[in-house]
């Protein structure tokens, strides 16, 4: 009998400091280390396109039959203009986890037309992975100067930021003006102004 209360309070004892200790060092290297190496900015990737003239679902067909994506750029204010990429770029960018959403790529089109295009949509198949089709939107970036750009997940976490210093200020204010002492009385009383005016 003794030596079971002796087992029992010592995996208890063990349980409580192994919990404790692992809580307490998992806490702590959440909120304490980051890496000061770490990339904030991305480099833009130039994609070579082709202007598109076959259209609809057979000619969508027929240019990933040839080993290209169909895509199309829109936005700006300007009609929408039907390209078509190689997809060996494409899976370039896939199998490195270069190609996300919102991410911005220096579109050049048969070396005659440069857009800064972010990726808006992307249509992968569900078991191959191959893009069936891309949807780029118009960005107001020089093509010729705009070299780089911030990190979605930090852009988010700014903006994440400033709303809420923004609310912060808000909300200070607010305790401002309920702290504003609104119990003096008026110099002229009611009951007077109610008599300049009967008479």
């Amino acid at each position: 009998m003794n030596s079971f209360k002796l087992i029992t309070s010592l995996t208890s004892g063990l349980s409580q400091s192994f919990f404790k200790r692992g809580f307490f060092v998992r806490g702590r290297n959440t909120m304490e280390i980051k890496d000061p190496n770490a990339p904030t900015t991305y480099p833009v990737k130039q994609l070579y396109c082709f202007d598109r003239k076959v259209k609809g679902k057979a000619g969508a067909k027929l240019i990933r039959y040839n080993d290209f994506v169909p895509a199309t750029i829109t936005g700006g204010g300007l009609p929408l203009r039907n390209i078509s990429i190689e997809w060996g770029r494409i899976n370039g960018l896939i199998s490195s986890k270069k190609f996300y959403k919102e991410r911005k790529f220096l579109l050049n089109i048969d070396d005659k037309e440069k857009i800064i295009g972010k990726l808006s949509h992307a249509q992968l198949h569900p078991i191959t992975e191959r893009a069936m089709f891309i949807k780029f939107c118009r960005s107001n970036e020089d093509p010729e100067t705009f070299k780089s750009e911030e990190l979605p997940h930090l852009t988010k976490e700014r903006m994440r930021i400033e709303k809420f210093q923004a609310g912060r200020v808000i909300r200070r204010a607010r305790v401002d003006i309920q702290k504003i002492d609104l119990s003096f009385k008026p110099a002229v009383k009611k009951s007077d102004l109610l008599k300049d005016r009967l008479e």
